[in-house]
């Protein structure tokens, strides 16, 4: 039996510094029996926690963070956080309402932990102040210790009476307090961006009960009906959503229910009401790497589609009425498309506005080997900028368009798409050729250029056109009632794989019956010339449509959508009470695969899908539901952006909650370089988690946010029970970088002590003889395959790969 071991998460938002996370495991053990490991160590951007050695007065403080308005204190089984605004900043906020502005507590300067000297001070007399003290009722005497040592160094020549100069004085990732209660470590550390948690590691067996946690400086705590812990202060309420806890492994994943509960006014716990599988094991979320806002004053900045180029920096196409749009680099034509990079960091590089004196959106972008950027949209304008051809329709209706733009943002060319009606585009590709096929729909039956003639009311067609933006032929595709048409990829033979919704039972190219009762979903071949290959109907007996499609490694077609219907062709699983979204996989003949349920019991959509090296897709959109099946973190706001994990099976690996306290909508997903997924959209929060940058104004910004995804994978084939030939293979490992392979004669927890790589990094192997056995660089992709001879002692044993770039441990592997 393996050794019991559970997952708590709790995000907090403390003055929007600190966030809370219970989290399960891990006792201490042994240093490791072997080589020690050998690689750096991960770079904290903006958090060191510094211990105390004579530059701090107060020696009850053992480690601190300094940052601008803020001092945080770790003392003896406590911390302590002080804040400070300007006086007239309060004021300023809030004269909206005409109501007074709330009031710090008035907090003497001997109050102060981390004073150094006079006039050393990123608090100005008129400040107001707060501190805030967390301690934990009937937990141990517990004094601090500094883990995961970071490069930067300080030096502290103060002086001051009570104080002493200090030089070279290290810093560390994180604090913490072992056993702070009994089998319970408290783990305090910072994200990249600043931003704080702390986590709760409980050692198998211990009682997670144990842990209260209780507020000094606050006026009172209350849980509202979703489980959010409100704590009230004199600065206002801060919000901590309800806990998140979870089990998994490698054919499963459980969510446990846990909720808080008050012990008084000012101290609650975390309570677990779901039964503890004590053979499972368990998941890494994947995190918030960093988000982005884009836009400026204006009430729309909507972010439709994105793409990474080579270099790993993001593309994002969408629609803005923001004259101000951060980081322009010509100017607004009134209602643009815009076109905006982002490099790998998060950092802005330039904003190219696209359009005429009309209204213009880009709905879709394609890059080609160049990462020049094909964006795909809808234009009402008679005058768009770079024009190869004239606007076709009457009255100001749109036409569908497609433009060229160089990697430094200069636009190429644009030609318009379309007859004298309606017409947009919707989707683009780019071809082994260089030439750039447009999917969109039409009312229109004098498209130009158009091979064929219109089959209904409203068509789906497919646009051919050539490097220089010559229009090369349009194809009509759907039947006699409505077709729409959405995304397009290019296979390995040039064929343009089409999806879309319908509501025509006669659909040209057909390879089955229509399904719904309004509406089915089309996926259609259409060979490099324009003729149509198969066309097959998906879907149930109600209404569903696609927005999303993907190609794997195999040329098997992924679609993501959203449905009614409770008995869509192909599932696997049921769907919950309300619409759901989706994704399927064809087969490169059309055969359906299978087809996957995504969602809860709320509605969401599936708006976008991307497929990584293995196969795995990423499908994002937005939803309504608080229970989304794999959930690892909670619902932010009314609704939610998220990103969710389908393996090529079609089973769900997790989902993941983005965005704020108000609406938010993924639309775009892309997958880069190293394996994350990048995310875009449009919000209305302020407090998007992860954010780089403050809300531009307006109603709706767009954003892109990059979201870790990957942990090492490792897996092992050998002839157990007797010894003999061991397989040992790798994958999403950093490319070219160091790997350890350790071994242990059980599963279970362990944190790597100080004086190694990676200290603090929690393992999921237990200390009996616990070994790095090789040292070894991933391939190029951040792969390795390895064969090896082991004796029978291995058989029954442990393996777990750690990537000590990152410091970041695979899932662990039971040699049998």
């Amino acid at each position: 039996m393996r050794a019991k071991r559970t997952w708590f998460h709790a995000a907090a938002a403390l003055a929007s510094l600190l966030s809370a996370a219970v989290l399960p495991v891990l006792g201490n053990g042994p240093a490791l029996d072997g080589p020690d490991l050998a690689g750096g160590v991960v770079a904290m951007r903006g958090v060191f926690f510094v211990p105390n050695q004579g530059q701090w007065a107060d020696e009850s403080v053992y480690y601190a963070m300094r940052s601008r308005g803020m001092d945080l204190a770790f003392r003896e089984s406590a911390l302590s956080m002080h804040l400070a605004r300007p006086i007239e900043d309060a004021s300023n906020a809030s004269q909206d309402n005409g109501s007074a502005p709330p009031r710090f507590a008035s907090l003497h300067d001997d109050r102060r932990p981390l004073r150094e000297s006079p006039g050393v001070d990123d608090f100005a007399p008129a400040d107001e102040h707060l501190t805030l003290t967390v301690s934990f009722p009937g937990s141990n005497a517990v004094t601090p210790r500094g883990a995961q040592p970071q490069a930067a160094r300080f030096n502290y020549f103060v002086g001051g009476e009570g104080r002493g100069s200090a030089s070279n004085v290290p810093s560390f990732a994180s604090v913490v307090y072992e056993n702070l209660y009994e089998g319970i470590d408290l783990h305090v550390k910072g994200s990249e961006q600043g931003v704080l948690k702390y986590e709760f590691h409980c050692a198998p067996g211990a009682d997670w009960s144990q842990i209260w946690i209780h507020y000094d400086g606050v006026d009172s705590l209350c849980i509202d009906h979703a489980g959010t812990l409100s704590i009230e202060t004199a600065a206002g309420t801060l919000a901590d959503g309800a806990p998140n806890v979870w089990q998994y492994d490698e054919r499963s994943r459980d969510v446990l229910p846990a909720h808080f509960e008050l012990i008084d006014e000012t101290t609650y716990r975390i309570a677990v009401t779901g039964p503890v599988d004590s053979a499972r094991e368990l998941v890494i979320d994947p995190d918030v790497a960093w988000m982005l806002y884009l836009g400026g004053s204006g009430s729309v900045d909507y972010a439709y589609a994105a793409a990474v180029d080579s270099a790993g920096n993001t593309l994002v196409t969408g629609e803005t009425e923001s004259r101000d749009f951060e980081g322009r680099i010509n100017e607004s034509h009134g209602w643009d498309a815009f076109l905006a990079k982002v490099d790998r960091s998060g950092d802005l590089v330039w904003v190219t506005f696209l359009g005429g004196r009309g209204y213009e959106s880009g709905r879709a972008i394609a890059l080609n080997e160049r990462d020049d950027a094909f964006i795909a949209g809808n234009t009402n304008s008679l005058d768009f900028d770079g024009r190869t051809n004239s606007n076709h329709a009457v009255h100001l209706a749109d036409d569908g368009f497609v433009l060229r733009v160089d990697a430094a943002g200069a636009l190429q060319w644009m030609t318009y798409i379309g007859g004298g009606l309606a017409d947009g585009s919707s989707g683009v590709a780019v071809d082994a050729n260089g030439d750039v096929v447009v999917a969109g729909h039409t009312g229109s039956d004098d498209v130009e250029g158009s091979q064929n003639a219109p089959h209904g009311h409203s068509d789906a067609y497919l646009a051919k056109v050539d490097g220089t933006g010559t229009l090369q032929w349009v194809t009509y595709l759907g039947g006699s009632e409505d077709d729409f048409g959405a995304a397009v990829r290019i296979d390995r033979d040039g064929n343009a794989v089409f999806t879309g919704q319908t509501t025509s039972d006669d659909f040209e190219g057909r390879i089955n019956e229509y399904q719904g009762e309004y509406s089915d979903v089309f996926a259609v071949k259409v060979s490099p010339s324009g003729g149509v290959q198969w066309m097959t109907y998906l879907g149930g007996t109600k209404n569903e449509f696609s927005t999303g499609m993907a190609l794997d490694s195999q040329g098997n077609i992924l679609v993501s959508g959203a449905t009614i219907s409770e008995d869509f062709e192909g599932r696997l699983n049921e769907r919950n009470r309300r619409g759901a979204a989706f994704l399927l996989k064809l087969e490169t003949n059309g055969t359906l695969i299978w087809m996957t349920y995504l969602g809860g019991s709320e509605p969401e959509e599936g708006l976008s899908v991307a497929v990584d090296s293995y196969d795995n897709a990423y499908v994002v959109g937005w939803t309504f539901s608080l229970d989304f099946f794999g959930q690892l973190n909670h619902l932010n706001g009314v609704n939610d952006a998220y990103v969710v994990k389908v393996d090529s099976t079609g089973s769900p690996e997790w989902m993941y909650y983005l965005g704020g306290s108000d609406y938010d909508v993924a639309v775009a997903v892309a997958i880069d370089i190293t394996g994350e997924a990048l995310v875009a959209g449009h919000t209305q929060s302020l407090d998007f988690d992860g954010r780089l940058n403050e809300k531009h104004g307006g109603q709706h910004d767009a954003f892109v946010v990059r979201v870790s995804t990957t942990r090492p994978r490792l897996s092992v084939t050998s002839t157990c029970p007797s010894g003999g030939p061991i397989g040992v293979e790798w994958r999403d490992a950093t490319p070219d970088a160091p790997a350890v392979l350790l071994f242990a004669r059980n599963s279970g927890a362990f944190s790597i002590p100080e004086g190694n790589p990676c200290s603090g990094t929690v393992l999921g192997l237990g200390t009996n003889l616990l070994q790095a056995v090789l040292q070894i660089n991933s391939d190029s992709d951040g792969s390795r395959t390895l064969n090896a001879t082991a004796g029978p002692g291995a058989c029954g044993g442990h393996l777990q790969l750690l990537d000590v770039t990152v410091c970041t441990p695979s899932n662990v592997v039971r040699i049998e």
